[in-house]
């Protein structure tokens, strides 16, 4: 009875509905009850009952689903902090529409990663997040060490990120205690790590633990030790070494490579590489968080194999040291190189201004923006979509999560976007190659056509000139023996 009397309180806005419900079924009786007592209904009568019928049968149903509808908003105003503006039906049917939406394999780092899976958790959740994890990265030591620094691949960002409740996780996870130099977050990767026996074994539990949505796995769970071959003819061994020198001898990365063969991937990520309909590579770092994910053969063989759409995020700003002067062709051109060409079906680059003010208020000193250089990609099959996705945040300047998220969408929804339809274009391209290939095959058979019929006159002349002079041979011995025959006859 209680209960009953706390749907009666004011504010609870049911009673209205059930008030509306008692009427209309009231309604409905008097229709059915007066009906079975009239034996002769004139037409003016028999419009008016079917038009009172009418509106209390949607009286009643009507009235049922807004006062169901206003129970679960009393229900969950506490969860929604008495926000007023809250949509039950999206509260009701966000998680089977996310749970439907595409599946996305999103290979990056740094901070661009996480804060791509912030706007795609809003669309879709089956998100797979593959990281980069180096054994010999000194972020790792960290995370196990007395240090604070952010684990591979932002890992700490990535489980906020791909949570329901972000801000507070990432309160949670970046808190400490009495000023103590470990953060929440490093103790629960040090602690998973322990338990589990290694550091990437620990990160395959994070989703299970913190029930997100999507899934976050390294790219191998084997030790993974990245080398990178400098244009001054230095080899630097490990990651983070890499980005160091790279930084202090200002010497481009001519190639990254693995010190060991044979590293093998992470069964889940080919498993999700497989059934995916977009894989994206990047934003991150070019060579230490994107490409290096791609020279462990497993998973670039599964990429090019796969029939998802393959995109390609390109940074906003050049990283100093690493990419300096680096256009979209160049970064489209370094992914080619370890992926191979015609994988990729489009590249999403900003189109927003990016002033000086930003570069200096942001801390991006050293750092050009990316350019877009259409004129050395018009070669290629890959759709180019420029957009402004400038937004700005504390000390950086990143991509729009939201802007970034819906393009990425899009194009797992369609084949075309704007006026570009890029498997038409790809297979254009494809016939192209594939026509110079032919042509160039075709050439090289008539060449050696022309050079064995040029042999072979050669040949022919040859065998023809030492007929003749075998044939003179011949004659001259053969007069040689007729005058012998004939001085032996005359001497007999």
């Amino acid at each position: 009875m209680k209960t009953i009397l706390e749907w009666l309180k004011p504010g609870a806005r049911v009673k209205r509905y059930i008030l509306m419900q008692i009427v209309s079924v009231a309604v409905l009786i008097f229709c059915i009850v007066t009906l079975r007592g009239v034996y002769d209904l004139n037409e003016k009568m028999l419009i008016a009952y079917i038009i009172l019928i009418t509106l209390s049968i949607f009286g009643i149903i009507f009235s049922f689903v807004l006062a169901q509808k206003n129970i679960l908003f009393v229900s969950l105003k506490n969860i929604s902090k008495k926000n007023k503006s809250i949509r039950v039906r999206k509260l009701l049917y966000a998680d089977p529409k996310l749970k439907k939406g595409p599946k996305i394999v999103v290979i990056g780092g740094g901070s661009g990663l996480p804060n791509l899976l912030k706007g795609l958790k809003e669309y879709t959740s089956n998100i797979t997040a593959v990281v980069n994890v180096s054994e010999d990265d000194t972020t790792i030591t960290s995370a196990l060490g007395n240090t604070d620094y952010l684990t591979p691949g932002d890992i700490r960002k990535c489980i906020a990120a791909l949570s329901t409740s972000e801000a507070e996780l990432n309160k949670l996870l970046t808190y400490r205690e009495n000023d103590s130099v470990q953060s929440v977050g490093n103790t629960m990767i040090n602690g998973l790590t322990e338990i589990c026996g290694s550091f990437a074994k620990g990160i395959e539990k994070i989703p299970e633990v913190f029930k997100m949505q999507g899934n976050i796995y390294p790219v191998t769970t084997e030790n993974l030790v990245l080398c990178a071959g400098l244009e001054n003819g230095e080899v630097v061994v490990g990651k983070q070494n890499i980005i160091e020198r790279v930084r202090e001898t200002k010497s481009a990365i001519k190639q990254i490579f693995l010190k060991e063969g044979g590293i093998k991937p992470h069964p889940e990520v080919i498993d999700a590489i497989k059934s995916a309909n977009v894989i994206v590579l990047g934003p991150g770092a070019l060579y230490t968080s994107v490409a290096s994910n791609l020279l462990i053969e497993d998973v670039s063989k599964a990429i090019i194999k796969s029939r998802a759409k393959k995109v390609f995020i390109a940074n906003i700003m050049n990283q100093p040291g690493q990419t300096d002067g680096y256009t979209l062709a160049k970064y489209i051109n370094e992914i080619e190189r370890y992926i191979g060409k015609h994988v990729l079906d489009y590249a999403i680059a900003n189109s927003g201004p990016v002033t000086e003010e930003m570069i200096k208020d942001f801390n991006q000193e050293g750092s050009f923006p990316v350019k877009i250089d259409l004129e050395n990609i018009s070669n290629r099959a890959i759709c180019v979509v420029k957009e402004d996705l400038i937004l700005t945040a504390k000390d950086a300047i990143i991509h729009d999560p939201d802007r970034l998220a819906e393009i990425i969408v899009k194009v797992s929804k369609s084949k075309n976007v704007g006026d570009l339809n890029i498997v038409k274009i790809k297979k254009k391209h494809m016939r192209k190659e594939k026509s110079l290939k032919n042509k160039k095959n075709n050439s090289n058979t008539m060449a050696k056509s022309n050079s064995k019929k040029t042999t072979k006159k050669i040949s022919n002349a040859s065998s023809k000139k030492s007929k003749v002079k075998e044939d003179r041979a011949h004659a001259k011995a053969q007069a040689t023996i007729d005058k012998l025959k004939n001085a032996v006859k005359k001497g007999s």
